[in-house]
């Protein structure tokens, strides 16, 4: 077991994103990828709010997906990471270019409420609902932590606020890697008041069908 002192979780204070080192990257980023895949083809680019606060909701199929899916915005995008990341040199670019921890096992209270502060802070957030990497079936059920997340987000929020979730398909041809050919399709976004049942429960239940049925409408396109 980790102690407070191990436990990135404990220290998600520390996640920011570092002007400099952010926009030192962003032109090697995007060079890098240019050289590495063979193409980057993205559809629905109309559907992509350019300021936040926004979710952007991808499926989640391989390791790459965070990095490729930053060509989607100059902007820094903020994501919620496996907690097991943050060491090492890897761990130090993490905590600087707007990643913070979560334990994917046993989420904490910290994770959520610091994703929240974000939103209400209009940043942008992406985070993968079907909570991992899923090869074996094109979208795993998901499960509605993330549009409770964004309902919790509207309704603590000090003054209005609507926070568009948009579902993102990404698809590697012929698989993840030297030169495959990437796909990104952005379908239009969610808004929560559209989904609005009885209770916050049902209305989470039924964003989270919706998101669900447009992550795969877009894959089979």
């Amino acid at each position: 077991m980790l102690t407070s002192s191990q436990d990135p979780v404990a220290h998600i204070d520390r996640a920011s994103v570092s002007p400099w080192l952010y926009w030192l990257l962003l032109p090697i980023h995007r060079l890098f990828l240019s050289l590495y895949f063979g193409s980057i083809v993205i559809h629905g680019t109309r559907h992509l709010p350019t300021q936040g606060p926004v979710v952007l909701a991808p499926k989640h199929y391989s390791r790459w997906d965070p990095f490729v899916l930053a060509v989607l915005s100059t902007e820094p995008l903020w994501f919620m990471t496996n907690s097991n990341q943050f060491s090492g040199v890897q761990g130090w670019f993490l905590w600087r270019l707007g990643a913070f921890p979560v334990d994917v096992n046993h989420p904490k209270v910290a994770s959520f409420r610091h994703a929240i502060v974000l939103l209400q802070a209009r940043k942008k957030l992406m985070l993968f609902p079907e909570g991992g990497i899923v090869r074996d079936q094109r979208v795993r059920p998901l499960k509605p932590g993330l549009a409770r997340l964004v309902l919790q987000a509207e309704a603590s929020a000090l003054e209005p606020l609507q926070i568009p979730i948009v579902p993102i398909a990404i698809q590697y041809q012929p698989a993840p890697g030297w030169r495959s050919r990437i796909t990104i399709t952005i379908s239009p976004p969610l808004s929560t008041a559209d989904y609005h049942q009885r209770t916050d429960k049902q209305t989470a239940q039924a964003i989270t069908t919706a998101l669900e049925a447009a992550l795969l409408k877009a894959l089979e396109a």
